[in-house]
């Protein structure tokens, strides 16, 4: 298995000659939306063109339909025959942004030999979640390949932990920006929930993602290798990759 950070929460991840692009986020620098008031986001470029990132994708996995998982750009660049996949609360709303083939996961969806499963989670406290409303992440596994739970935009919570426990994913990979959303928050993990993740997780290795691309994040790159450090934790458990940074597993 292979996982390419694109930027951001958007990636390419190859399991078993199955090629995902997941939460593409496809805008230039500075053509999305500001989040905080500060910058307009993304904060930085794509790592290659549009066109090279799409080559070669069998199908695309939508999280949730926030502006930086599944943007106007991405839904201009993609072609509207690709393969969605997506939580079944998603699918009307994207068949009619014109996509002709969109597939509702829920408890099990198979691409060749690569199955995939909808977790839950929760996109920040209490006091957000009217405002940010439901999110997924996913289990992706196959027949010799490491078992991949891709957490989504959630904290750490109940049933982040739950999957952890029960299903003992080899990869795990979170959001960690520590993003704030009227000064309320965190919408995603922050660097001490990601610890905590890592303490959770067993085996596993943890992958950090959603970085240095949004104007309401609190957390950094340099944050989160400092906090590693501080914790003890080898920096073979906890991965931090730069945009356009391939993982092999």
């Amino acid at each position: 298995m292979q996982i390419r950070l694109i930027r951001s929460a958007t990636l390419v991840v190859e399991m078993a000659d199955v090629r995902l692009l997941i939460d593409p986020w496809l805008a230039a620098k500075g053509e999305g939306r500001s989040y905080s008031g500060r910058a307009t986001s993304p904060l930085v470029d794509l790592p290659l063109s549009v066109d090279e990132l799409l080559h070669g994708i069998d199908a695309v996995l939508v999280s949730h339909l926030h502006s930086d998982h599944f943007d106007d750009a991405a839904q201009r660049a993609l072609p509207k025959s690709m393969p969605i996949l997506c939580h079944g609360r998603d699918k009307v709303a994207i068949s009619q942004m014109g996509f002709e083939d969109v597939r509702a996961i829920g408890q099990g969806l198979t691409l060749g030999s690569v199955r995939i499963r909808a977790t839950d989670g929760k996109h920040g406290p209490p006091e957000v979640l009217d405002d940010m409303g439901e999110v997924s992440g996913f289990l992706i596994e196959a027949p010799g390949e490491p078992r991949l739970y891709w957490a989504g935009d959630t904290i750490l919570c109940p049933e982040v932990e739950a999957v952890l426990a029960d299903e003992r994913p080899d990869v795990v990979v979170v959001h960690g920006c520590g993003a704030l959303w009227k000064g309320k928050g965190p919408l995603v993990m922050d660097g001490p929930m990601v610890i905590e993740t890592v303490r959770l997780s067993g085996h596993a290795k943890v992958v950090v993602t959603h970085l240095y691309a949004v104007d309401h994040a609190t957390v950094s790159r340099a944050d989160l290798r400092q906090m590693a450090a501080a914790a003890s934790i080898d920096q073979s458990r906890l991965l931090v990759p730069e945009d356009g940074e391939i993982l092999g597993f």
